[in-house]
């Protein structure tokens, strides 16, 4: 337990690291619409960990309304909560001595309540260090929006993206039962929950998700003003947003393509991974190779058998709904799944460079709605 509450504590400093170095400015504004303020995910990680540790473990009702309606999701728009917060430096002193009182707390409860059912199997700190781990990569989006917002036209890559063929190595999973879910209990969350078998047809699934140069193949034929190729949702949002390249390209003064992360614009390779697709504009592609993306348990299957190359560099998006197994049970909360099992949300496997390790694992769902192309997802194909 002590290795995890060092680790917590690791992730509790980085979060207040993130936000120690905006300005007041862009500590509370909101640069995404489906992204909160940067100071909100930090004010949101210390609620969450004190309602956890202070309420449902110690059972001290200590969290005021105030806190408690603004950093629980459901009560706060989203539009709102950057005027909401507290100046940046009084958001970091209350946080640093929330986040101290909160470990110290937690370790007492370690030694004195073992046989209470959040600290089974270390159930609570694992919880604590991956909804840390998901909202600092949510951070790292904020900050790459604000870069994309800021003016890099400038910017002069090192070389020129070039469009390259489709890739031909792909895998062959054969016809077979295979176990889905996460096998650990004592590991979040509720929706990897029961493990199960399933049989599967065999199909071929791509050594590698999709480059950057396969999709500026994709570009440049036009492939985006093609009907054929998108699903009726997918042209329908493509109408209406014509956004005909991956979230965080740009071109230059010169018409020329370059990246930009969390740390502003970088030189585009067309070997890397593509990254910034929504669920149509994968889908869109996969048809348009003559593929389609994988459904989750068919990617779950070629990774529990290590047959998949370059895991955990994007998000990788499937072709079904987010779902409850058969018999889901939700824990700790009601929430924190069930609510999202409502046929808008598209599963996402694999993790990012910008993911933790604490929530790198084949069994891990993502999920969000198909629009969605500011979190770090691509896509890897798969063929009947």
């Amino acid at each position: 337990m002590s290795k995890l509450i060092a680790t917590f504590r690791l992730l509790q400093d980085e979060a207040i690291d993130i936000v120690s170095a905006v300005s007041e400015e862009h500590y509370h504004k909101q640069f995404h619409p489906d992204l909160s303020p940067i100071g909100w995910h930090l004010g949101h990680c210390v609620f969450t960990e004190s309602y956890w540790i202070k309420e449902q473990l110690l059972e001290k009702n200590i969290v005021d309304n105030s806190l408690r309606s603004l950093y629980v999701p459901e009560l706060s728009a989203k539009q709102s909560r950057g005027t909401a917060l507290p100046e940046k430096n009084n958001m970091l002193a209350w946080a640093k001595d929330t986040q101290t009182e909160n470990c110290t707390l937690l370790e007492l409860a370690v030694t004195q309540l073992t046989s209470h059912k959040l600290l089974t199997n270390d159930f609570l700190i694992h919880f604590l260090i991956q909804h840390y781990s998901q909202h600092i990569e949510t951070m790292t989006m904020v900050l790459t929006a604000i870069q994309i917002q800021s003016n890099h036209t400038e910017f002069t890559p090192s070389k020129i993206l070039k469009s390259n063929q489709q890739q031909k190595e792909f895998i062959t999973v054969e016809s077979s039962t295979y176990t889905i879910g996460l096998k650990e209990n004592n590991l979040p969350y509720d929706n990897e929950h029961p493990t199960h078998i399933v049989e599967l047809n065999s199909y071929k699934i791509a050594s590698l998700p999709v480059s950057n140069g396969e999709y500026l193949s994709f570009m440049n034929s036009a492939a985006y003003s093609t009907k054929e190729v998108w699903s009726d949702a997918g042209w329908e949002w493509f109408s209406n947003s014509r956004q005909a390249h991956p979230y965080h390209w740009q071109k230059n003064k010169n018409g020329n393509w370059y990246g930009t992360d969390h740390q502003g614009p970088f030189s585009l390779d067309e070997r890397q991974t593509v990254y910034g697709l929504s669920q149509f504009e994968a889908e869109a592609y996969a048809r348009w190779v003559g593929g389609r993306l994988p459904h989750e348990y068919e990617w779950e299957a070629a990774a529990n058998n290590h047959q998949l190359d370059q895991t955990g560099v994007v998000w990788e998006w499937c072709n079904n709904n987010f779902h409850p197994y058969d018999g889901f049970s939700p824990y700790p909360y009601p929430g924190y799944s069930a609510h999202y099992f409502d046929g808008q949300h598209y599963v996402l496997k694999s993790g990012s460079r910008y993911t933790k390790e604490h929530i790198k694992r084949a069994s891990f769902r993502n999920y969000y709605q198909a629009d969605k192309r500011h979190i770090f997802a691509g896509c890897r194909l798969v063929y009947d």
